[in-house]
């Protein structure tokens, strides 16, 4: 009867055991849970595990917005509608973050308004206190979104010509029907833009997405490691010593990657539509030997790579490719002033191309979709 009673003892302990068990873990977790390090979403973005803006002495991504000012940036952005980084990256080019910054021209505080602007939209605080100027500043560029929005396509845009307003005026924009030609102005949407995905977004998005949707989660491939940019997108100085007859030179239409790499790659699988054959081809003096492809997934954009070197191309139209598969060497022939690949991206609905065509759709600056698929470009 003593050892049954034991052994009953013995079982109703387990139990209890069990059941405190059940109850202590949770709650361990859940205290342990609340040591563990959070994401920053606007710290800087990082590419290949290594952080393209500041890096703290442990090679971790430091905050850029300064803690002060967080929440305030974060209002600002909500009461103008535009992303935080935005937001943050202007008054970084503004003024560094420096509240009693004055600028030659006499702008004022931590967001550099003209005496003018703030007296009217200063609420009659003093222009040297940071969170009135980041109040101002989200109420401000509200109201220049509502003058340019309507003549945007897309959120991008609406962006991007609410900057160029608070650089030149609402009505350049309007006059010129988006971004004005001014070398000022096209700088500062640019670095704008820019900053704002690398250094005040970790997912490295390009503020404000493209028209075309979101992009699969996968990275893609690079499309010539170890390379350099060489040339830009957008407008550019003419690239050869005369452009007499070919204004399109003037506006690059992609980018340029130079280097030692022997290869340029497929950025992710791809269907292959055209590829060029030799100088015999109608194009071969413009683009040299090229290859138009086409993503095979959604998005389902449009590829092209120019200027390969001759007899270097190892995919044939019709091919069916991966991710990181070589395509050929990059070269100089057609409009080539150096040993390089010509990399563009162009909308989904461009023509898919089974003849020798010169683009007319419209294109995409390709780094910031290659950053947002944590391809480094440098």
């Amino acid at each position: 009867m003593g050892e049954e009673q034991g052994g009953g003892a013995k079982i109703i302990l387990a139990v209890l055991g069990i059941l405190l068990l059940l109850v202590i873990t949770p709650i361990i977790l859940f205290l342990g849970a609340g040591d563990s390090e959070q994401a920053d979403p606007n710290a800087p973005c990082v590419i290949e595990g290594t952080p393209i803006a500041d890096a703290d002495k442990d090679g971790k991504p430091k905050v850029k917005i300064p803690e002060q000012y967080r929440a305030a940036v974060e209002q600002s952005a909500q009461s103008a509608g535009l992303p935080v980084g935005i937001i943050a990256a202007q008054i970084n080019q503004e003024s560094g973050w420096n509240a009693k910054a004055v600028s030659p021209v006499g702008a004022r505080g931590i967001a550099q308004f003209m005496p003018g602007t703030w007296g009217e939209w200063g609420n009659g605080k003093d222009p040297f206190d940071p969170f009135a100027g980041l109040d101002a500043q989200g109420r401000y560029m509200k109201h220049l979104a509502g003058q340019v929005a309507k003549l945007a396509s897309n959120e991008q845009e609406k962006i991007q010509f609410t900057l160029a307003a608070y650089n030149t005026g609402a009505g350049n924009v309007q006059k010129y029907g988006g971004i004005p030609p001014f070398d000022e102005t096209e700088h500062y949407v640019e670095i704008i833009m820019d900053n704002a995905q690398m250094d005040y977004s970790s997912t490295c998005e390009a503020p404000g997405g493209f028209d075309f949707g979101d992009l699969t989660a996968d990275e893609w491939a690079h499309p010539m490691p170890n390379s350099r940019l060489t040339s830009g997108f957008g407008p550019r100085a003419c690239p050869l010593t005369s452009c007499a007859g070919k204004p399109f030179l003037m506006y690059h239409e992609g980018i340029d990657l130079g280097g030692s790499e022997p290869y340029f790659y497929a950025p992710t699988d791809m269907k292959i539509t055209y590829v060029s054959v030799g100088s015999p081809d109608q194009l071969y003096g413009s683009y040299g030997n090229y290859i138009f492809a086409q993503m095979t997934e959604a998005p389902y954009l449009v590829f092209e790579f120019h200027e390969a070197q001759d007899n270097s191309l190892l995919v044939k139209t019709g091919d069916v490719v991966k991710k990181g598969t070589p395509l050929g060497k990059p070269g100089a022939t057609g409009n080539s002033s150096g040993i390089h690949v010509h990399f563009q991206i162009n909308n989904p609905k461009t023509s898919v191309f089974d003849r020798p065509a010169i683009n007319n759709g419209k294109t995409y600056d390709p780094i910031p979709i290659l950053r947002q698929q944590k391809v480094n470009i440098q």
